[in-house]
């Protein structure tokens, strides 16, 4: 990047801060202190970075007066991998004093020298910046090319006869609107499960499940599957409601403000015992666990039978929000071999508010069929991260300093940890003659991520469909190794089909099944298309060749 006279102008400027004594302050203005960051660092590497300025204006930086720290050359680039970094919330800093901004910031991918300068700037009432005070020195940062990155090597597949999955055995074959409102329940901000259900005559249909605003189960048929391509959504058929249930909910016994689960993970269907399994979690819970899993049977008349619900119980209790997401089912031949004839399962891991008890990862655990007489789960974990860290790629830098919530930083650009924006929400078990593999279906936050004013967010987010051995989860079942041990045995970022728009890829994939006999993955994809001023989901759907 050429450095322009605007830089000339900034330096000259630099030892002249506006206004002439402490009568004349304008509110708004500082003095620049120091910089520190590295002389030379290569493509693409995260770094530290810290940034001192003094207030000399009237007025006290804190609150809705703090100031944001702007990138310079030209004005809000992006060459560092963000073009602000934040006081965040809490800081302050009063005329006199001086202040550190302080984040991990992101080399460019072209080598060369690299101008490095900011300036302070304060919002105005319309929401765009104002520049004041001084620009930082400038810094001239040379950035050398990275040498390549050595492949990974593959885990190797254990099991007899049988190949392992991967994303090359999955074509998208189309996809069906939901319906955009059913009762009171609506499809703008619903994270449903999706289960597979067979009717007496052959045909198949869905069942449903909106939580915004109000709860309700429902049962679709499933339409004719048209390629949803180039964004445009207008071919798409959707869904025919056949049934309504309406809400779901169990009454527990008050716990803090908890007196009644409703499911909001995912479910799947026992066509045999024609019995809904489902889950609940509750984001921001940080006492005892809550109970996760019940059981509802959707009788023809309209009406619900429900039973249980059921606790994660202790020691796992100690983890319990690493199976918060959904249930699914495990195939038989597995269950006989590794989990003591267990063929449920709960799922699937990630961030959750408070998370000490989470899994840094795709998470699984086997589940015995629940009694109704006992109040807690008999559970066998497969795969949880618990003081280990799933992998992930290095596309993520944290707009803070060090001392976040689960934060390392990235090795380099194909290598990195999973992090406080990372989540699985859905997960499946596949099992054919011929192939096999449990896949965990997960969003990752991806470039500038912080914890800054009371929320997680991510300047953007990525899908990814990661692959683990059966063999793997089951010796894990066994014993023979730690849960957090299990590696994927690979990883591939995907595009869902989505109608173009920024917040396309922010939702998770929150619903699946598996139809093994038509080789149909059946995807519940939030967020897929524009209506109004919302987003509603869309069913994808995928063949195993």
């Amino acid at each position: 990047m050429r450095i322009g006279i605007f830089f000339v102008l900034a330096i000259l400027a630099a030892g002249q801060p506006s206004g002439a004594g402490p009568s004349t302050r304008p509110q708004w203005d500082s003095a620049f202190a120091s910089i520190e960051v590295p002389r030379h660092v290569l493509t693409d590497q995260v770094f530290l970075a810290k940034v001192t300025m003094k207030n000399v204006g009237s007025i006290e930086w804190a609150g809705d007066n703090q100031p944001v720290l702007y990138s310079l050359d030209p004005e809000y680039n992006k060459t560092w991998g963000t073009h602000f970094i934040y006081m965040r919330q809490g800081n302050s800093a009063k005329p006199g004093q001086e202040f550190t901004f302080v984040s991990y910031l992101r080399a460019p991918r072209a080598a060369g020298e690299h101008a490095f300068i900011w300036r302070l700037g304060r919002k105005n009432s319309d929401g765009r910046p104002i520049l004041f005070g001084q620009s930082t020195a400038m810094r001239i940062i040379t950035v050398a090319k990275r040498p390549p990155v050595p492949a990974s090597s593959r885990p190797i597949p254990t099991a007899p006869g049988k190949r392992m999955l991967t994303m090359g055995d999955f074509e998208y074959i189309g996809s069906f609107k939901v319906p955009p409102r059913v009762g009171e329940g609506g499809a703008g901000f619903s994270e449903s499960g999706l289960a597979l259900r067979k009717m007496q005559d052959g045909t198949k249909r869905l069942l449903v499940n909106y939580t915004h605003p109000r709860q309700v189960l429902f049962e679709v048929e499933i339409p004719e599957l048209i390629r949803f391509e180039h964004g445009d959504d207008k071919p798409l058929k959707t869904a025919q409601v056949r049934k309504i249930w309406g809400p779901l909910r169990i009454s527990i016994p008050r716990s803090g403000d908890i007196d009644s689960i409703s499911p909001n993970g995912g479910f799947w269907w026992d066509e045999e015992k024609r019995t809904l399994y489902w889950s609940y979690y509750h984001g921001y819970r940080t006492g005892d666990p809550v109970p996760v899993l019940a059981a509802s049977q959707p009788n023809d008349d309209g009406s619900i039978t429900n039973s249980g619900p059921w606790l994660i119980p202790k020691p796992i209790g100690n983890h319990y929000k690493a199976f918060w997401g959904g249930v699914t089912r495990l195939p038989q031949a597995f269950a006989e071999q590794y989990t003591g004839g267990r063929t449920l399962a709960l799922g699937f891991g990630g961030y959750y508010s408070i998370c000490a008890p989470c899994s840094r990862g795709p998470a699984l655990a086997a589940i015995a069929e629940p009694d109704p007489a006992r109040p807690s789960l008999d559970v066998v974990e497969l795969l949880a991260y618990v003081g280990s860290a799933a992998p992930r790629d290095g596309d993520y830098f944290y707009g803070q300093g060090p001392g976040g919530i689960w934060h390392d930083v990235p090795a380099d650009p194909e290598t990195g940890s999973w992090t406080m924006d990372d989540w699985c929400r859905a997960g499946i078990f596949i099992d054919l003659p011929d192939k096999h593999g449990y896949l965990a279906l997960v969003r990752l936050g991806t470039e500038r991520m912080g914890y800054d004013y009371g929320g997680i967010y991510s300047a953007d987010y990525a899908q990814w469909w990661y692959f683990y051995d059966p063999v793997a989860l089951g010796r894990t079942a066994m014993g023979d190794r730690n849960p957090g041990q299990v590696l994927p045995y690979s990883r591939t970022k995907v595009s869902y089909p989505a109608a173009p728009s920024d917040s396309a890829d922010n939702w998770p994939v929150t619903g699946a099944c598996f139809d093994e006999h038509e080789r149909l993955l059946y995807l519940y994809k939030p967020g897929a298309i524009p209506v109004g001023r919302e987003r509603h989901a869309a069913v994808h759907v995928y063949r195993v060749r």
